[in-house]
């Protein structure tokens, strides 16, 4: 082996620059090396041909190319560059190295059995330099022991010398063509990140780019969401037909490799280590076919805001050629996913503000609130300390009474003393809205949902986030939507109608019944687990009829809107008037007492008011107090009648008659006057 045809020093020179000339001019190494092989075949006998090159990604020495005229046998292996096998010693001397391989095997058995188990009996190692540059080593084997001189090794110097070059050439040219192609990568992906694509669109167009210069057969970007700690997976490019997609689209980092890369803020190449990352979902990936992959952090100067994954299904490992560049790209997304996070959050908030517009401008034409709460019974002074108690906290209130009876305005003011005061006060009447569309109108529903949804809408339990939420009628809510509303006050998160992505919100829930809670639950017809979550504070407000003492003071305060708002000039209330409001048991409460005095209001043309008498009162009068001056309920209704007819000249029906100005109807006050004898005295 290795014996050189005796020639004189310019043959060697010919035989050199034919050499040169045949390896001159090749695309890739391994045409390359096959026509090294062939062209010093000529010259040096030699059976296989090897070129050994530095792995970048992890240093190890790497057998790039392998060429054999014998047999086309082909081993890629890595070692070290320590001096544990031949190529480590000749990569840390820098100096050649023939050996007879059995004789070597005690001191490299591993290295010298494999080459033994191909037939390779002697091996002669040369460095290739460029300079003071190293760029690997030159291999060459034979079947036959080794048997060559000193000119011999010399002359294989000379040819690793040039040939070094042209290797480097090479090396240098693909960096700078990769580096070329990375480059125009960058450019086009700073050209999609400017369009308006969604995020399913815009990552296939980052993969896309990606792909020209690292392989990869699935692209993901998750989302990190900051409230919860969760990944929000927001878009997912399988390649190649590819058929994996994860069950959820919210995550925990945890046990993932985006968790370490968002814990660390560098980049993560990983493969099935299952010990290193536990997730189940990291499992169910490799399950799937991966072999390896890498995390890249998304980092801006706010933090971390997300992640991009890439998956192979080679067993290629990413390179750090491959990070370096991902990293690159990684920076220019990050930016892009900031941004877009901070358009979706405004767009989200005006939407919401919208919202609330909408609807606050609706309570405000709805005039639910009846003014400040008023009063001195000691009924109403029990549930004003009742408020000021619970009001600072944010436990959850039940509050129980007949219909009129200001619920909703003792709502109000458990809101307006709590520290929510400043947020919203959003209401719910869950009698008023169709069983069909209250789920939507609590929780929200995303575009297409159901027919008719069109576009994503932000439901009452958003908008009253960091507020209160006021749940009237509640008993009226349907059975089937109770177990949603439970889950949503006991974890304060919700989802929406056809949506999958979980919603945190902090919210204050406050209800109002007029019915029997507890006899619902005996009958089936409510949670016994939502009424106990919702009975952590039970706050009674009493009828009008239990609380008389302040029947006056609500008279004069709705004769004195009454009169500012429909232009009157009503100053007092006649004492007939305030007995018979104090002899009356008020079934419809306050909102029946405010309905009274607008139409008395409307009705008294004078500076006194002249009260419209429900119709039907005596038939729910109770029992009278006595009072200075005071007149029976009879008397005080036979002088009304009287006082009427003479404004109207007599006349019962019409317009002006007696019946309109009292707020009757006319056969109802003619049966009143049959029955007090008006009609006899009258005429």
């Amino acid at each position: 082996m290795m014996s050189t045809v005796r020639a004189s020093e310019a043959e060697v020179y010919k035989a050199l620059v034919e050499l040169s000339q045949a390896i001159a001019g090749h695309s890739d190494l391994e045409s390359l090396c096959h026509s090294l092989a062939k062209s010093l075949h000529q010259v040096v006998d030699f059976d296989a041909l090897g070129l050994v090159l530095q792995n970048p990604s992890n240093g190890l020495l790497q057998l790039r190319v392998v060429t054999s005229i014998a047999a086309q046998d082909r081993a890629y292996t890595e070692w070290p560059t320590a001096l544990s096998n031949p190529l480590g010693w000749v990569w840390t001397h820098k100096q050649l190295l023939a050996l007879n391989l059995p004789d070597e095997q005690n001191r490299w058995s591993e290295f010298t059995s494999l080459l033994i188990e191909r037939g390779v009996v002697s091996l002669v190692l040369v460095p290739l330099m460029n300079g003071d540059r190293q760029i690997g080593i030159l291999g060459f084997g034979s079947f036959t022991p080794l048997a060559g001189d000193d000119e011999t090794l010399a002359f294989l110097k000379r040819v690793a010398s040039e040939f070094a070059v042209t290797v480097d050439s090479f090396l240098t040219r693909q960096e700078l063509m990769h580096e070329r192609d990375c480059l125009e990568v960058l450019f086009d992906i700073a050209g999609v990140l400017v369009s308006s694509l969604s995020m399913d669109d815009l990552l296939a167009a980052i993969s896309s780019q990606l792909q020209r210069v690292v392989d990869h057969d699935l692209a993901l970007l998750s989302v990190l969401d900051k409230a919860t700690g969760e990944l929000q997976l927001q878009a997912l490019r399988p390649i190649g037909g590819l058929d994996w997609i994860p069950q959820t689209k919210s995550v925990s980092p945890q046990g993932l490799p985006s968790g370490e890369a968002l814990g660390t803020g560098e980049p993560v190449i990983f493969d099935a280590d299952f010990v290193r990352f536990p997730s189940p979902l990291f499992r169910a990936g490799f399950e799937a076919g991966f072999v390896s992959g890498c995390s890249i952090p998304l980092l801006t100067r706010n933090g971390a805001c997300g992640t991009l994954e890439l998956g192979r299904r080679c067993g290629k490992a990413f390179t750090a050629v491959d990070v370096r560049l991902l990293v690159q790209a990684g920076r220019q997304v990050a930016i892009a996913l900031e941004n877009s996070i901070a358009f979706n959050e405004l767009a989200a908030l005006k939407d919401k503000l919208t919202t609330e517009k909408l609807y606050l401008e609706g309570e405000i034409q709805s005039d639910q609130n009846f003014g400040n709460m008023i009063g001195e019974s000691p009924a109403f002074k029990s549930v004003l300390r009742s408020i000021q108690i619970v009001a600072p906290t944010d436990a959850t209130v039940m509050i129980n009474g007949e219909t009129g009876t200001g619920k909703e305005l003792v709502a109000r003011s458990l809101h307006e003393l709590s520290p929510r005061a400043n947020q919203s006060f959003i209401k719910v009447n869950c009698a008023a809205i169709p069983a069909n569309l209250l789920e939507s109108e609590l929780f929200g529903h995303e575009r297409g949902a159901f027919t008719g949804a069109t576009a994503q809408r932000m439901g009452r339990f958003e908008l009253a986030h960091r507020g209160t939420l006021f749940l009237d009628e509640i008993g009226e809510m349907p059975l089937e939507l109770q177990s949603k509303l439970l889950r949503a006050i006991q974890e304060q998160e919700f989802e929406r109608l056809g949506g999958v992505r979980t919603i945190k919100v902090d919210v204050r829930f406050i209800a109002a019944t007029n019915g029997d809670l507890k006899q619902m639950v005996n009958d089936g017809r409510f949670r016994s687990d939502l009424y106990y979550r919702l009975h952590v504070f039970p706050l009674v407000v009493p009828p009008l009829r239990e609380r008389r003492e302040d029947i006056a003071l609500l008279a004069r305060y709705f004769t004195q809107k009454y009169s500012r708002r429909l232009k009157r000039n009503i100053e007092r209330i006649p004492s007939a008037a305030m007995e018979a409001l104090l002899a009356y048991d008020w079934p419809g409460n306050i909102r029946e007492m405010q309905n009274v005095i607008e139409r008395s209001v409307i009705l008294s043309p004078g500076p006194e008011l002249h009260l419209a008498i429900p119709e039907g009162v005596s038939a729910r009068r109770v029992p009278v107090r006595s009072v200075e001056n005071s007149l029976s309920s009879e008397v005080v209704e036979r002088q009304n009648i009287l006082q009427a007819l003479k404004e109207a000249s007599g006349r019962i029906s019409g317009a002006d008659g007696a019946a309109a100005r009292l707020g009757l109807k006319r056969t109802t006050l003619q049966s009143r006057m049959k029955k007090l004898n008006i009609g006899r005295e009258f005429h």
